[in-house]
């Protein structure tokens, strides 16, 4: 009886990577359990009946964690199902993405960032691989926000630059040249998805972003 009781006292294993069969498996042996203690008990010295009945109550809860783990995977899987749709919804789309990593393909695009707060001043840097500055634009717009330059691909000595993987950074700063957060944004086209991983990644003319990222799309960017 004291056997017994300690096993089915103690706490079940986590269930996040049960399967069907050892959930199964789980409340038949916690059943046998109880069947044998019964079978098996002193008819002169009979089970506790309020013991035997905080074991049922255990089995009860058994029974909710499994349905409740149940119902979490379907979630899951529901939520993962739809954000594929999502993203196959956006091919051909226009999409801004929260990442200062980018690929400029030799064309002119738009740069973009968000600001919280008023700023005084703020500036755009387009940096190589090797944290180097090529080109410094100065943005107009400093109120709290979202917006875009236009970029050209040009340093700021008139060269124009390679195609390749480059970095924007935004530094905003206040009136007491105190620094402001701010966010650099990254406005692409979606040409294909990745499904086969997650997250989720849409491959664009900017570069590539995981579904995660993509925080504004449609044809009114």
């Amino acid at each position: 009886m004291t056997a017994i009781s300690s096993a089915i006292s103690s706490q079940p294993p986590p269930l996040t990577n049960m399967g069907d069969r050892d959930v199964s498996m789980g409340k038949e042996d916690f059943l046998k359990l109880l069947v044998a203690q019964l079978q098996h008990q002193d008819p002169l010295n009979p089970a506790d009946p309020t013991e035997f009945t905080s074991q049922l109550a255990q089995f009860g809860q058994l029974e909710q964690l499994t349905n409740a783990n149940k119902s979490l995977e379907q979630l899951s899987r529901m939520s993962g199902e739809m954000e594929k749709m999502s993203a196959l919804s956006l091919i051909g789309q226009d999409v801004v993405a929260a990442e200062s990593q980018f690929r400029f393909n030799g064309e002119s695009m738009q740069l973009g960032y968000r600001i919280d707060a008023p700023a005084d001043k703020v500036t755009l840097y387009v940096q190589n691989q090797s944290g180097a500055t090529l080109t410094t634009i100065t943005a107009r717009e400093t109120s709290p926000g979202q917006y875009f330059v236009d970029w050209d691909g040009y340093t700021d000595v008139g060269m124009p630059l390679v195609p390749g993987d480059y970095s924007l950074i935004v530094h905003a700063i206040d009136a007491d040249e105190k620094v402001i957060d701010s966010t650099s944004l990254i406005k692409g086209r979606v040409k294909s998805v990745d499904l086969s991983g997650k997250p989720v990644q849409l491959e664009t003319s900017s570069g590539t972003f995981a579904m995660s990222r993509i925080n504004q799309a449609g044809g009114g960017l």
